[in-house]
């Protein structure tokens, strides 16, 4: 078992890397302008030095090194690893559509990187991982869960009110709208969106991120910096108060229970929700919201 554990971490670490490579030649080229030459003998200068860094901390194993990897991996899985499955799919299937091509990409570099993150946090607990406290029972895990869908439906529900009452700013997400168009020309998109990307949000900033600052400070300091980089990782600024309000709702459940499973499982529902309404069911919505065919439903479903 040892030896399939090592060869999968061999196999993801080279491939993070490659994808660290794509990340540095677009940077180089398409942001400084550097040509090609140069660029790509840099890239491979800068790869070896990261590649060399990460390898020392996947040695060292402490509890910053394993969570300073995970938002390194998740970093990459945003950057590189994006670039590496877009890049293939145009050049070796000549994929076009831009909603297919972003759709497919995203379903590959996500799905990398969880299993990377997953394998870096592999046996976190046992080396000292995790928050300090007595993990609450199975049974208390399921009613937690349950508690924790609707406390975090609630926590979205009042920051967007008191973000449209008192500074006027509109509930509508330009980010959320731009996944769920997405989604709507590309139906398997929809697992990114309500399911991997809420693990892996949830592993990144309240394991990692909000886990370290925790065990350092407190629940207010450690929630409210991980809260703003939740909020800022969105880009989508105008609705900073409902990130970070809900970005604190997630590390409350991850205190109270000290199961990161549990602010993954409201984080899940939340997205599945949004999923649900905008994708899936728009049209029917639409529908229901015209007066004469919403009384025509409602007896239909009377009678």
């Amino acid at each position: 078992m040892k030896i399939i554990y090592n060869g999968v971490g061999i196999l993801f670490f080279v491939i993070m890397q490659i994808a660290v490579a794509f990340t540095l030649v677009f940077t180089l080229q398409g942001l400084l302008n550097i040509n090609s030459g140069l660029s790509m003998i840099l890239s491979v200068v800068l790869t070896i030095g990261i590649a060399l860094v990460t390898s020392r901390m996947l040695f060292r194993n402490t509890l910053t090194m394993r969570y300073a990897l995970v938002v390194f991996a998740y970093i990459v899985m945003q950057t590189g690893l994006s670039l590496v499955a877009s890049t293939v799919l145009q050049s070796f299937f000549g994929v076009t559509d831009e909603a297919f091509l972003i759709g497919v990409s995203s379903i590959l570099s996500f799905s990398v990187g969880l299993v990377a993150i997953l394998l870096i946090l592999r046996r976190d607990e046992q080396l000292g991982g995790g928050l300090r406290g007595t993990k609450i029972t199975p049974l208390e895990t399921v009613s937690w869960s349950i508690i924790g869908v609707f406390l975090v439906f609630g926590t979205q529900i009042v920051a967007g009110l008191i973000q449209t009452l008192i500074f006027g700013i509109d509930q509508g997400s330009e980010n959320t709208a731009d996944l769920v168009a997405i989604a709507q020309e590309f139906l398997p998109f929809i697992i990114v969106i309500a399911v991997i990307g809420p693990i892996i949000e949830e592993l990144v900033f309240r394991k990692a991120i909000f886990g370290w600052l925790y065990v350092r400070t407190n629940f207010w300091i450690a929630g409210l910096i991980s809260s703003v980089i939740f909020a800022v990782i969105h880009f989508d600024f105008q609705h900073i108060l409902i990130y970070g309000a809900m970005g604190f709702a997630f590390a409350f459940l991850y205190v109270k229970t000290k199961r990161i499973i549990v602010p993954i499982i409201a984080h899940i529902a939340l997205n599945s929700f949004v999923v649900i309404v905008q994708v899936l069911f728009i049209d029917d919505i639409n529908e229901m919201m015209d007066v004469p065919s919403f009384i025509h439903n409602m007896l239909g479903m009377m009678i």
